[in-house]
């Protein structure tokens, strides 16, 4: 009630009261840095906070001056010899074109915001222009270069090398798994070749539905002279006719050839199974 009367503050609390919560804000640039001065009106004090970006290299302090009214003089006085009186910055002196000046450093006006336009404006007849602290475009990304295979392990376990700092198991398709648990497409194949030797052999080809991977086995054949046993271990093989993709079942029709691991087959027949899915999934 006092207040709204128009008396009985003292002049620092009628300025708070009259100027609680308005700041005054400048963008501002200093040694080709950006910082952003805020000025109180309720007590005359200033902040002064860097801006920071992405990678930009430095320390993130948010504050670069905390709260304080700023002196004209910062040189340091001996006892008996401070100035008297009022020395400390007012936005009345804060001037377009002009330097704030914190400390002996310079802080160059860029533009502000529009309350402080419209305050010194209606204040002071000046004009500041607006603007605000523009950020630098980020950076291209840079385009992930992925080594090729070198055999060893599972390739989806070396590609989480490339994708993260700490690798992560991959994620298989559960549901998939469950679905065709214990499916398994049978073909008997030969190879693609006239080599005398190799006319002769045979191989299971073993497709697993559950995980699209591959095994290779190699039946005995009465006076070939070669051992039985696993051709090539259980895996995801890729087509290279097919971009590199996976090879799928849709790449092994009867009667078709198919490159795996690097040897041509030809698929020269299948198990009741493996002919009746084909029919009924592959038309």
């Amino acid at each position: 009630m006092e207040k709204s009367l128009g008396g009985g503050k003292v002049a620092p609390q009628k300025q708070f009261l009259d100027n609680d919560r308005k700041v005054l804000r400048f963008f501002c640039e200093s040694e080709d840095l950006p910082f952003i001065i805020n000025y109180f009106l309720a007590d005359d004090t200033v902040e002064i906070r860097e801006v920071h970006h992405p990678n930009d290299g430095r320390d993130s302090f948010p504050v670069f001056l905390r709260r304080r009214r700023i002196p004209f003089s910062s040189e340091v006085k001996q006892p008996g010899l401070a100035f008297i009186g009022d020395n400390y910055l007012t936005c009345d002196e804060i001037t377009p074109g002009q330097p704030i000046i914190s400390f002996g450093r310079a802080f160059h006006i860029q533009g502000v915001d529009d309350y402080t336009r419209d305050y010194y404006l209606a204040q002071y007849q000046k004009e500041f222009n607006v603007s605000c602290i523009a950020m630098p475009e980020p950076r291209e990304p840079t385009a992930k270069q992925i080594p090729p295979y070198n055999g060893f392990g599972n390739e989806r376990d070396t590609l989480g090398y490339i994708y993260r700092l700490i690798p992560q198991k991959p994620k298989s398709d559960f549901f998939k798994a469950v679905d065709n648990d214990k499916k398994v497409l049978r073909y008997v194949a030969k190879f693609n070749t006239k080599v005398p030797e190799d006319v002769a052999r045979r191989f299971i080809i073993s497709y697993y539905l559950a995980d699209d991977t591959i095994s290779v086995y190699e039946p005995a054949v009465r006076n070939s002279g070669i051992i039985e046993g696993p051709f090539l271990r259980r895996g995801p093989y890729k087509n290279v006719d097919n971009n590199n993709e996976l090879i799928t079942p849709t790449d092994m029709p009867l009667g078709g050839d198919i490159k795996i691991n690097g040897f041509s087959y030809h698929l020269v027949s299948a198990d009741d199974y493996t002919a009746t899915y084909l029919s009924s999934h592959f038309q």
